[in-house]
């Protein structure tokens, strides 16, 4: 169950401005209200929390910049991400449709504030539409519970000191059972696992920061900045430089694109 620190919330917003302020707690508020509702298997519910933020909230959203509105469609894809592994026996379409989304949902999304709502109310739908009813999964498309147990855990620990025999600890887990069992399940090992999330993270700060190369790995828990190049070509087949530089001349190239097209406009 998800839940907030109103304290904190209050703290943050004497450090921002009013317009920020207050689209930022006003959205914290709607991922509560998706998110509980998620748990609670009530779409129609939250297809309504949506309609009112829209109705009541249009000048907020107006006035958002395109990063806050960028920023708040990748934190309830991860929202929606976490509750899922948590709640569901199919966790793993859970990532799938994760991945899809942070793929897609590139900066240039959304392109306005219509384009937010349209995307906003499309995740919800996918992310709902993964919810099956117990009687409805076979055993051909379940997760044993003990697997979504340890990618939930490891999801959520990105960035502190993980070991798989730990974690099994933690989680009063046989390290030996769910070992042989997260590798059959999932095709690859707890610490390959671990390895690839922390890369898939690395990618959104090398995207979405100015972050250098050797403090993404030190928060990430790698050795050292060659650890971290080792790991991410081994997941990625590319440097992390390289990615952040060949993604960066995809964004220039599209943004000048886009003021091409609105020259030729007028």
């Amino acid at each position: 169950m998800f839940y907030y620190d109103y304290d904190q919330l209050n703290f943050a917003r004497h450090k921002l401005d009013s317009k920020k302020s207050n689209y930022l707690l006003r959205f914290s508020f709607l991922e509560y209200n998706l998110i509980f509702n998620f748990e609670k298997r009530d779409h129609h519910r939250a297809d309504r929390e949506l309609t009112l933020f829209f109705e009541r909230h249009t000048e907020l959203i107006k006035n958002a910049t395109h990063e806050e509105l960028h920023r708040s469609l990748i934190n309830i894809v991860s929202d929606f991400t976490m509750t899922g592994l948590a709640n569901h026996f199919n966790a793993t379409n859970f990532v799938q449709l994760r991945e899809a989304y942070i793929d897609w949902l590139t900066p240039e999304k959304p392109e306005d504030p219509e384009a937010f709502q349209k995307i906003l109310k499309l995740i919800c739908k996918d992310f709902f539409d993964l919810q099956s009813p117990e009687d409805q999964i076979t055993s051909t498309d379940t997760v044993p519970k003990q697997v979504y147990q340890i990618t939930y855990y490891v999801n959520m620990h990105l960035y502190d000191k993980m070991q798989p025999i730990k974690i099994a600890e933690y989680l009063h887990l046989s390290y030996q059972y769910v070992s042989r069992l997260f590798t059959h399940t999932m095709g690859l090992s707890i610490q390959s696992y671990i390895d690839k999330q922390r890369v898939d993270e690395s990618k959104k700060l090398l995207l979405h920061t100015d972050l250098p190369l050797n403090e993404i790995a030190s928060m990430l828990n790698y050795y050292d900045s060659s650890n971290y190049i080792k790991h991410f070509k081994k997941f990625s087949e590319t440097t992390p430089k390289q990615y952040r530089l060949q993604n960066q001349r995809k964004r220039t190239s599209s943004t000048q694109d886009v003021i091409i097209d609105n020259n030729q406009r007028y």
